[in-house]
């Protein structure tokens, strides 16, 4: 007789964790309104404009020691257009679509300053000081929204509709968290790689190129075993490194699968962004982008937590199955 120790799932399916997705979306569309808001803000709600106090530093490029040569000069000079050009239409409010969790946006990809209407309250930062803490702001207040957009998503997906106020900041604890470590993993891995290279390259710049690329691929590799850390935090309540643990063992033992499940979702998502960013920024037809791109990533998303609960479950009944293996 079986138990539920040792029952056999299947292969997660990347078709039915994709239809399950977007029928947890259609049973709850009240759940795309986190973009769709996040998007509506960024396009028509006030912007605060950060080139002003950045623009004595991009000056400051020319003035670099052992600049002299006339190539280097263009150079460093096509560099500072570019600066100016990115920053005179950077809006700081962007910093609320946070990485590697957070509320999707199209907006943020798009020119700000500019809408049907006109133009929005802009508001011009002169400090530092400022800079620093109204980003701050905003990088916490995207976590946050983050969390609860991802956690409502969640229990959708698990048919569990309570969740108490504690739950959501712990999980957001981890979400916090979570950016930190990735950033002091990626520094230990470019360490020795920095090192590689700068060797490489004394022996020749085409081959230290090949080598930054491959380094490049590496890091990759490296983090798509995590890449399922946040179900981990949302579906079981798990802290942070707990969670990067299920989401290795779960990828390692269904690594094909998930490569092709984060495939397509990546080309389904970003293949339709092309339709959804084509309206210019002053035209209403925008609208329709912003609700298409809400509801396909929202959608995607709730396919990963499908996958991710499916792949648990198979990942589990291999290491259960080894073990009843191994006893024999």
């Amino acid at each position: 007789m079986n138990t539920s120790s040792d029952k056999k799932f299947e292969q997660p399916s990347i078709v039915q964790a994709i239809l399950a997705g977007f029928n947890t979306i259609s049973t709850k569309p009240e759940l795309i309104l986190f973009p769709i808001v996040l998007d509506l803000f960024l396009w028509f709600g006030p912007a605060w404009r950060v080139d002003r106090i950045f623009a004595p530093f991009i000056k400051a490029l020319t003035n670099l020691p052992g600049i002299e040569s006339g190539e280097v000069i263009t150079i460093i000079e096509n560099y500072q257009a570019g600066l100016r050009e990115t920053l005179s239409s950077f809006n700081l409010a962007a910093a609320l679509r946070t990485l590697p969790i957070g509320i999707p946006s199209l907006m943020v990809s798009k020119p700000s300053f500019v809408n049907p209407l006109g133009h929005p309250l802009t508001f011009s930062l002169d400090s530092s000081l400022q800079f620093v803490a109204l980003w701050l702001l905003f990088l916490l207040a995207g976590y946050f929204l983050g969390s609860l957009y991802f956690q409502n998503i969640s229990k959708q997906v698990i048919g569990f509709t309570e969740g108490s106020f504690k739950s959501l900041l712990k999980s957001f604890a981890q979400i916090v968290l979570m950016p930190i470590l990735l950033l002091i993993i990626l520094i230990i891995l470019a360490i020795p790689l920095t090192i590689v290279i700068t060797l490489v390259s004394m022996i020749g710049p085409n081959i230290s190129q090949f080598v930054l690329t491959l380094a490049l691929l590496f890091g990759f590799w490296a983090l798509i075993p995590l890449v399922f850390t946040p179900h981990g935090i949302f579906l079981y309540k798990q802290n942070l490194m707990a969670a990067m643990i299920t989401s290795i063992k779960v990828v390692r033992i269904s690594m094909n699968k998930t490569i092709w499940f984060i495939v397509l979702s990546f080309l389904m998502v970003e293949g339709l962004n092309y339709l959804w960013r084509s309206p210019t920024v002053d035209n209403w037809f925008l609208v329709i982008g912003i609700l298409g791109h809400a509801f396909i990533v929202s959608a995607v998303i709730a396919a990963s937590f499908h996958y991710f609960i499916d792949a648990t479950q198979y990942s589990q009944s291999v290491i259960n199955q080894h073990l009843q293996s191994t006893q024999v």
